[in-house]
């Protein structure tokens, strides 16, 4: 049995809180030399951006199953630049799965058809499924958050991720609050922070109230208000020594 100290990420285990490397490049070369120095950086684990690459040819030499990753491949409408069908993007999804990837991010917004072909497809091959959201404009209420968690909770994946926008302290507060409260109704582990330079403390203050763990960049941010793995690293070390 798993601590609260761990998660399971498909043949993965990681000591949690983690961070996580967000990798974005134009191509594979680039995304390699990124996720290369992530790891450097002490990330325990990475996203690839599969969105990001204008030149996909090769894109499968990324995912060599020896360092746990999220494969990402979001569209424009959550924040992402893939420009191609839904249908079309999932595939892409369903290849890395075949692969073997760690985890897969599927946006709460896909398809209901689509996305439950991807968890049903995930869950066949031991890869796990977290399912996302993003509000790029404002943080709801706590009481809305819960309960968009408690449906994509319901979806069928592995973690639940729901990232907001913080226009102000308050809405940092909120975001928080939502993370403490949600543990207690669902039954996947949540990871919750909030975007832009007002909910920047979030990314840290999530990681001691519960979320798995938090996003960090590597080089290029890919989204408002991030820090990079090492600060991330160095502040996590700070608050939250890790023993042995």
């Amino acid at each position: 049995m798993l601590s609260l100290s761990e998660l399971r990420l498909g043949s993965f285990v990681l000591r949690t809180p983690a961070v996580c490397g967000a990798v974005m490049g134009r191509d594979v070369r680039e995304m390699g030399r990124a996720v290369a120095r992530a790891r450097k950086m002490g990330a325990d684990l990475v996203e690839l951006r599969a969105d990001t690459l204008e030149e996909v040819q090769g894109w499968h030499r990324l995912v060599k199953g020896d360092f746990p990753i999220i494969f990402t491949n979001r569209p424009r409408r959550e924040g992402g630049e893939f420009r191609g069908g839904e249908r079309e993007r999932v595939e892409i999804l369903q290849e890395a799965i075949e692969r073997h990837v760690a985890c897969v991010d599927v946006e709460f917004s896909t398809p209901a058809g689509l996305r439950k072909r991807v968890i049903s497809a995930a869950k066949r091959e031991g890869v796990s499924v977290l399912v996302s959201w993003h509000d790029f404009s404002k943080t709801p209420a706590v009481v809305a958050l819960k309960a968009r968690a408690k449906k994509m909770a319901a979806a069928g994946g592995d973690l639940v991720k729901l990232v907001t926008f913080a226009n102000s302290v308050v809405d940092s507060i909120r975001v928080l609050d939502f993370l403490v409260e949600v543990q207690e109704e669902i039954s996947v582990p949540a990871v919750a922070f909030a975007m832009g330079e007002a909910g920047r403390m979030t990314r840290i203050a999530s990681l001691l109230l519960g979320s798995p763990f938090t996003y960090a960049s590597v080089g290029r941010m890919t989204a408002p208000g991030q820090f990079d793995v090492a600060e991330t690293r160095r502040l996590l070390s700070r608050l939250m020594p890790r023993e042995g």
